[in-house]
This record gives C-alpha cells, sequence and structure tokens, in this order.
C-alpha cells in the first residue's frame, strides 16, 4: 500500500447517498486530487482528529481540517480513501 503525504483542501459529501469526496493537494506534486471516501466514516474521523469539522446543523461545514497535513493511502484496489493520518500523529518516514 501506498503512503502519500498531502494537504487536505475541501471535503464534500453527499447524506443521502454516503458518497463523499476528499481533496487533498499531493505534497510531491501539488496537484489536488479528488478521492472518493465514505462520507459519514470521513466526517467522523476527520472531527475526531482535528475537531470543529461537524457544525451544530450536524453539518461538515467546520473548517477545523482544511489546510492539515496529512498522511494518506488508498484501499487495496486504489479506489477509496483507506484512511488518513495527521503529519504530527505520523512517523517522519511514513510516505517513504
Amino acid at each position: 500500500m501506498e503512503i502519500r503525504k498531502g494537504r487536505l483542501i475541501e471535503f464534500r459529501g453527499s447524506w443521502g447517498s454516503g458518497l463523499g469526496t476528499l481533496e487533498i493537494e499531493d505534497s510531491e506534486t501539488g496537484e489536488r486530487e479528488h478521492v472518493p471516501c465514505d462520507n459519514g466514516a470521513t466526517v467522523r474521523a476527520l472531527e475526531a482528529a482535528f475537531g470543529n469539522v461537524i457544525t451544530p446543523a450536524h453539518t461538515a461545514n467546520g473548517d477545523g481540517y482544511k489546510g492539515r497535513e496529512v498522511y494518506w493511502s488508498l484501499d487495496e484496489l486504489g479506489l477509496v480513501l483507506a484512511g488518513f493520518t495527521p503529519i504530527e500523529d505520523g512517523l517522519p518516514d511514513l510516505a517513504g
């Protein structure tokens, strides 16, 4: 599994469909990727890692995650987000 480093830009999700997209700017290339993810699980993970994500109206409009650096990876098929770890919680050599 490839572990990459990037900066969180934006989360977009649809409560009804359960699908979400996490926009991540790659630290090496500077390119932005729209990474498919599970809406609910990703919002809860962002809230647990950074706080100020879930608003009182139960939306993911909080800015607590924006601009934060993470190590992240795709699932074993390379299709959806497998997970992320805030840089401050990871090992210095985690991304290669």
